[in-house]
């Protein structure tokens, strides 16, 4: 089910309980409508209003850091690669099958989260960044320096080739865990279920009354959204931005 599916279906379930509390409110008796269940009922929504706000910005920071943080992650990983095919032009002609790989893979991997609607999850697990990385120190193995500007050359190239594969899986086992967990969020839809509840059941059925709670539901599920996509950097609606990757394919192997 898409993020875009689930967050209408939130909004739908608050805009029920906002409508059941509009519903509820003309079967009340008059002990239920005396001002101090009026005031205990305002209390408890103030409280739960308070804790909404609360979490639901902390979590969009969250959703934010772990966002950003994986832009982050890919402009590093970036600069590595670029640093790596460095290493590896200095050594010689003898690198070029690595050189032209690794630009292929690059490519590959632009292509596939950029360049198309969908993306395979297969992408985004360890299991490729591990084939790339036993790949390159495999052929690095092969190397004989005969000089010393190819030794350290060489060894240059094994220090950022070590950087490039620690960063790829760390961008992969990011992802395996989303910042927000599920149950967070099914807590945020409780407490936003029975706040409209608790709002509708004390306020006059009116247009502007139905326009308010149809613009508060409406802001809520957004917001839950926005959490949700921003704990998606590659396969999300906001994708990380591949600025950093596409200066790496026009300046690499060159």
């Amino acid at each position: 089910m898409s993020i875009l599916l689930i967050c209408l279906l939130i909004f739908v379930l608050f805009m029920v309980a906002g409508y059941a509390g509009l519903a509820l409110q003309q079967h009340l008796t008059s002990e239920h409508k005396t001002g101090e269940t009026k005031g205990v009922v305002g209390q408890v929504s103030g409280l739960v209003s308070l804790l909404l706000a609360l979490v639901l910005g902390t979590l969009i920071g969250v959703s934010w850091a772990y966002f950003s943080g994986q832009r982050t992650n890919l402009e590093n990983f970036s600069a590595q690669v670029l640093r790596l095919d460095q290493a590896l032009a200095q050594y010689g002609p003898e690198t070029k099958p690595l050189r032209d790989k690794l630009k292929e893979g690059i490519e590959k991997g632009y292509e596939a989260i950029w360049g198309s609607g969908t993306v395979d999850p297969a992408l985004l697990t360890v299991a490729v960044p591990l084939a790339n990385a036993q790949g390159i120190t495999d052929f690095l193995a092969t190397l004989k320096p005969a000089t010393d500007a190819q030794k350290a050359a060489l060894a240059t190239a094994s220090q950022y080739a070590s950087m490039v594969e620690q960063s790829r899986l760390l961008i992969s086992l990011q992802v395996a865990s989303a910042p927000v967990s599920w149950i967070l969020i099914a807590i945020l839809v409780f407490w936003t279920a029975a706040l409209f509840f608790g709002i509708g059941l004390y306020a006059e059925s009116n247009a502007l009354v139905i326009a308010a709670i149809t613009f508060g539901a409406l802001s809520i599920a957004f917001a839950i959204f926005l959490i949700l996509e921003l704990g998606m950097p590659y396969t999300g609606l906001f994708r990380v931005s591949p600025a950093a990757l596409e200066q790496t394919i026009e300046y690499i192997d060159k």
